[in-house]
Formats: C-alpha cells, sequence, structure tokens
C-alpha cells in the first residue's frame, strides 16, 4: 500500500521501461558546492547519456546558466517544485504554486515565456492527494522510481554500497529508473561537522554516476528518456 503513496514502483515496466532499458534522474541542483552538477553534465557528456534532471526553482536562481547547459545539452527537465517543501504539509493551492513558480523560474532561465514542464517528481517522493491533483490540473507526468538507494544519507567516505547496491538492482531486474541527489535538500539525520564525512557533502556522485553508466553499459542496457521511449509517458500517468 505504501508504493500508492510514493513515487516508486519496483518492476521496470510500471514505469514504461522496456527490458534492458535504464532511465537516470538528478535530484535538488542545481549544485555549484565542489562542481558537482557541471561535472555530472560532463561525466553524461563523456558517455553520450541523456538523463531526467529534477532542478529546484531556488537553485535555479542561483545558477541558471547550470540549468541552460542541462537544456541545450537535451537533458529532461522534470519540475521539483521552487522550493523543495515536503508534500504532507501543503494543500492543492499551495503546491500548484510551487509548481507554477518552479515553471516560471526555468522559464526565466531559458528565456521562454510561458515555459511549461511535462513532468514532474514530488519532493520527498511523496504522492499526495494534493500531488495527484496538481499534476492531474497541469497536465503533467510523474516521474517515477524503481529503485531507491537512500543516497542522501551518504558521504564521500561511505557512498559505495549504495552504488553497488544500484548496479545490483539495475542487472537484476534487467533495467529500471534511478536516482542520484545533484543537490543536497533533505536535512541530515545528524549534523557533520566533518565536510569529508557529510551527508550534504555531493562530491562523490559524479564518480559513481561514471560507474554506474560504464559498468551498465557493459551489461548491454540501454540509457533512455521518455520521449525515446512512448510507452513511458502513458504507463507513468496510469500508474500514477
Amino acid at each position: 500500500m505504501l508504493s500508492l503513496f510514493t513515487i516508486m514502483r519496483r518492476k521496470p515496466s510500471r514505469v514504461g521501461l522496456k527490458s534492458d532499458e535504464v532511465m537516470l534522474t538528478f535530484d535538488d541542483g542545481p549544485n555549484l558546492e565542489d562542481n558537482v552538477t557541471p561535472e555530472v553534465l560532463d561525466v553524461l557528456h563523456q558517455h553520450s547519456v541523456k538523463a531526467g534532471f529534477c532542478p529546484v526553482g531556488k537553485q535555479i536562481r542561483r545558477h541558471p546558466e547550470v540549468l541552460q547547459r542541462m537544456y541545450h545539452s537535451g537533458h529532461l527537465l522534470i519540475n521539483h517544485t521552487q522550493n523543495h517543501f515536503h508534500p504532507m504539509r501543503q494543500k492543492y493551492v499551495a503546491l500548484l504554486e510551487e509548481v507554477e513558480s518552479c515553471d516560471r523560474t526555468i522559464g526565466e532561465a531559458l528565456g521562454i515565456p510561458d515555459y511549461r514542464s511535462d513532468y514532474f517528481r514530488a519532493p520527498y517522493g511523496i504522492v499526495t492527494l494534493a500531488v495527484r491533483r496538481v499534476t492531474r490540473t497541469l497536465g503533467m507526468t510523474p516521474v517515477l522510481l524503481t529503485h531507491y538507494g537512500y543516497d542522501t544519507r551518504v558521504g564521500p567516505h561511505n557512498y559505495t554500497p549504495v552504488v553497488d547496491k544500484m548496479i545490483a538492482n539495475a542487472k537484476r531486474r534487467n533495467g529500471g529508473m534511478y536516482v542520484f541527489h545533484d543537490g543536497s535538500l533533505c536535512p541530515p539525520l545528524v549534523p557533520e561537522h566533518d565536510w569529508n564525512r557529510s551527508v550534504e557533502n555531493r562530491s562523490w556522485v559524479p564518480e559513481a554516476v561514471d560507474r554506474v553508466i560504464t559498468e551498465l553499459k557493459a551489461e548491454g542496457l540501454k540509457f533512455v528518456l521518455p520521449h525515446q521511449n512512448a510507452k513511458v509517458a502513458q504507463t507513468v500517468k496510469n500508474a500514477a
């Protein structure tokens, strides 16, 4: 029952992916601390992989040039709200403004008046009645996941098991939709004053992405976006 209220769908087919297809997504950026998001973009370019980015409006205002690079590099922009508030604390009207405000911010950064996102990912992955109503109202497709590795709970010193599990899951299920957090907007469970051990330190993400792509391509898996697979959009809408 819990999956009905989150973005989790265990099987790749439940998010519209065919066998041997993988989609990578990145939440909570853009983030220039340690140059994380630009380095992620570098890795994706080196591998000729397109990914979905779920930027937050307040971060876009800080780094509009990074959003421009995402867009012009052919990556998919996925609305992730303006301020990344927890959906459980927001009713319909407030959430609608958060989503529309994020679109306005994206449009301002790209110089596209009246920009509208086709895709949405709920902050914290929580799908409330308000989230469902907003996506229906705006005609947006929710972007789900087949695996969540709790990468927000690890830092540079202990991230390897998270990546191991992600790769193992993709091999076992022959594909799936996965997330890394290139930004850090989820408060850590325990504050850490040593930056090298802090979960807010996302400097490890580009290297992890490089490993995931390298190993999964070696297994014959293909990296796709929704517009590369027409079944994704309708299947994801049905799952939501």
